[in-house]
């Protein structure tokens, strides 16, 4: 990937072409590290997206569809006392470097016009979104830099000072001067760039020529090398593989939208993932204990044995004694008896047959408790896959799953706004069948046992937390029980595994366990295919929602 100065120049032209005069309507802080402004601008309503990601920073027009907080943070209620209604007047860039300003022009609480500026530095970790005055006093930031963190202070009240650049020629009005690391030697240039100008220039191609095609560049690349995809606003030949073109901000979005997906729902649902962690382990510890507990239960006819020696033996013991060592008339063997030195040997014997009497008891209710820990280690095993490929709506799913079952309390606060039906993951083969698949225990119980036909097939792994996968046609062929099969295998915790067992049989065959938690079934017939879970299955399908 390549979101150098060079691309951030295209973007801010196009930003300047697109939504210059454009207003403001709604502001949302949609992670820790992303704004989303909501603009309409020559007759059209655009989506602005500024993150500071420490990896994937950077600035763009999006259509994408963004899950927003039904109540929001402080930073947000500030950005829209200031800003909602204000109007983006001119958008530059310093040089080339990655540093944008939004001169924003509003109205105060007075009704005076007022000038404010966004700050936008991309600068791997260090990347910040800082608002100010027209005076460069600092309102607010998204991520703050006080006094002892740096030098350059970042906080409210403080001035904004621009970040000190390195002297670099610009490509657009500078001649090509003799280098082999055009990162150092001009200005917006990438590593991954660098080498593609010069992979040009070896192969017969002017500098001036590839700077043109640079600065006029609407469009995106996008490269795909094992399992890495690169991308920049001219083809990166140096590379040498097949490229997919895009409009810049589409292809931007075509990039980014997966990665920011699965990091914005780590951010936004950590909280549920450590309490489903945290569950998980509590049972496995508990699970130990009770197993070591229910050894000690099994062996209590040796607490029995040590009473039965102690009366048979009771002449020879007295009060202070700490252990004693006996014939074991049981086996002819010794055995040397612990004692409580404070009681008499009558006493100790009693405190013997006691703990045998509460060991025989406890057998019947250890091996209760053990079922059902080890169910619960199961499920929570089953949410753990589940949040590794939950959408932000199908967490939320889980954490209403989780507080239907008592898991977690019900808060009395306004609930976040999502689609009252359950979502169902769906794809079309080739062979237009459709695939559903559920991705929680609630989607699941849905999908299998009110969604599905009765002759729909249905898969899923064997003995493994996974999603239920069901084929909506009849008389499947061999190519769409292994697509199907592959689905299973990859919304599975068996995803990085290898030769993974698929159960597969008829909906109608399914029934759900009296009492069983949600995503629970019981099988009866079935088929088991083995399958080596791979993302190329994603090449056969399309999705048909999102």
């Amino acid at each position: 990937m390549a979101y150098d100065g060079i691309m951030l120049s295209r973007v801010v032209e196009q930003l300047q072409n697109q939504i210059t005069r454009g207003r403001i309507n709604k502001i949302y802080q949609i992670s820790q590290y992303e704004l989303l402004f909501h603009i309409r601008a020559q007759r059209e309503n655009y989506k602005l997206l500024i993150s500071i990601h420490p990896v994937y920073a950077r600035m763009q027009l999006t259509q994408l569809s963004y899950p927003t907080p039904a109540s929001p943070n402080a930073l947000t209620m500030l950005l829209r006392k200031h800003l909602e209604g204000a109007y983006i007047e001119k958008i530059t860039q310093m040089q080339l470097d990655r540093i944008v300003d939004i001169e924003i022009i509003g109205v105060n609480e007075l009704k005076d016009t007022v000038k404010y500026h966004i700050y936008l530095e991309i600068m791997g970790k260090h990347s910040n979104a800082i608002l100010t005055y027209h005076n460069n006093k600092i309102i607010d930031c998204l991520k703050r830099v006080s006094p002892s963190m740096s030098a350059r202070i970042l906080q409210p009240g403080a001035i904004y000072q621009k970040p000190p650049l390195i002297e670099k020629y610009n490509p657009y009005t500078t001649d090509w001067i003799e280098t082999d690391n055009l990162t150092k030697t001009y200005q917006g240039f990438s590593p991954e760039l660098s080498k593609e100008v010069l992979y040009r220039m070896d192969h017969g191609e002017a500098f001036h020529d590839i700077i043109t095609l640079l600065h006029h560049s609407t469009t995106l690349y996008i490269h795909k090398k094992e399992d890495k995809e690169y991308f920049h606003v001219i083809p990166l030949t140096h590379l040498h593989q097949e490229y997919t073109a895009y409009p810049l901000f589409d292809g931007l979005d075509q990039h980014y939208d997966l990665i920011d997906e699965k990091d914005r729902i780590k951010q936004q649902t950590s909280d549920l993932a450590k309490f489903i962690q945290n569950e998980y382990q509590r049972n496995v510890h508990k699970l130990n204990k009770l197993q070591q507990t229910l050894f000690e239960s099994q062996n209590s006819d040796d607490l029995r044995i040590k009473g039965d020696l102690l009366f048979a033996n009771l002449h020879l013991l007295k009060k202070g004694q700490k252990e004693i060592t006996v014939e074991n008339y049981y086996d002819g063997t010794m055995m040397t008896i612990p004692l409580d030195e404070r009681y008499d040997g009558k006493t100790n014997a009693n405190k013997y047959y006691a703990k045998y009497q509460k060991a025989k008891k406890a057998l019947s209710h250890l091996q209760e408790q053990i079922q059902i820990t080890e169910n619960e280690i199961h499920y929570f095993d089953t949410l753990i896959t589940m949040m590794d490929n939950a959408s932000y709506y199908d967490a939320l799913e889980i954490k209403e799953e989780l507080e239907n079952l008592g898991y977690l309390k019900k808060k009395k606060t306004k609930q976040v706004h999502r689609p009252q039906k359950l979502h169902i993951e769906t794809y079309i083969t080739k062979d237009q069948i459709p695939i559903y698949v559920g991705k929680n225990n609630l989607q699941n119980d849905y999908l299998t046992f009110k969604m599905a036909a009765k002759n729909d097939m249905w898969f899923h792994v064997k003995d493994m937390p996974g999603s239920h996968v069901v084929v909506h046609s009849q008389n499947l062929d061999e190519y769409t029980i292994r697509l199907a099969s592959q689905l299973a295998a990859y919304f599975s915790k068996g995803k990085h595994s290898s030769s993974v067992p698929v159960n597969y049989t008829l909906v109608k065959t399914l029934k759900k366990p009296q009492g069983g938690k949600p995503g629970q079934v019981i099988l009866s017939h079935y088929s088991t295919i083995y399958i080596d879970p791979d993302e190329s299955l994603f090449n056969d399908i399309h999705k048909v929602n999102s």
